[in-house]
């Protein structure tokens, strides 16, 4: 099955993009500050995380009350690192075109996390995928091969390949 996440996202507007990646963006700071508060407070439970689900970006209403830390551990690097290939935009340094390939896969990716992490769906308005808010079924979307497989590879030689595969790559440095 083809994941078309990617292909959603090009569909959306410039703006509701931008907006779109500033809400991610945002969502996976609050996650992270909560994750380094949890660690810090081990015998103190942390009220429910809030957030404002901004109307003219998302299609539905997210509820941000119901996070698995768990997961917030097992994906706080990748949280991490797709914050950091966003700041750009979010600050407005760089600007957003949904015919960007890189940024479109980054953000799929976080928001790929972002929906592990609640348990629902994230949709900006303008996409053809469930509604914001709806149930995110961890075990069905593995079944069907739809689960988030976020690779990240930076810098000179770097080889990144997702999934299970096998096999031997080679690089080479041209130039020297």
């Amino acid at each position: 099955m083809v994941d078309t996440g990617d292909l959603s996202l090009a569909a959306v507007s410039a703006t509701t993009l931008t907006e779109g990646i500033k809400f991610l963006y945002g969502q996976a700071a609050e996650l992270l500050k909560r994750r380094r508060e949890r660690a810090d407070q081990r015998e103190q439970k942390l009220p429910p995380l809030q957030a404002e689900t901004p109307s003219q970006v998302l299609d539905g209403r997210l509820d941000p009350g119901s996070v698995d830390e768990g997961k917030v551990d097992d994906y706080a690097q990748d949280l991490a690192e797709l914050r950091r290939r966003l700041m750009d935009y979010v600050d407005g340094v760089v600007g957003v075109t949904p015919d960007n390939k890189e940024l479109l896969s980054s953000v799929d990716a976080l928001r790929g996390i972002l929906e592990l992490v609640y348990g629902q769906h994230i949709t900006f308005v303008g996409e053809q995928r469930p509604m914001t808010g709806t149930a995110f079924n961890v075990r069905e979307a593995a079944a069907g091969n739809q689960s988030r497989h976020v690779v990240i590879a930076s810098g000179p030689g770097a080889i990144a390949i997702g999934r299970d595969n096998t096999g031997t790559a080679e690089t080479h440095v041209s130039g020297n």
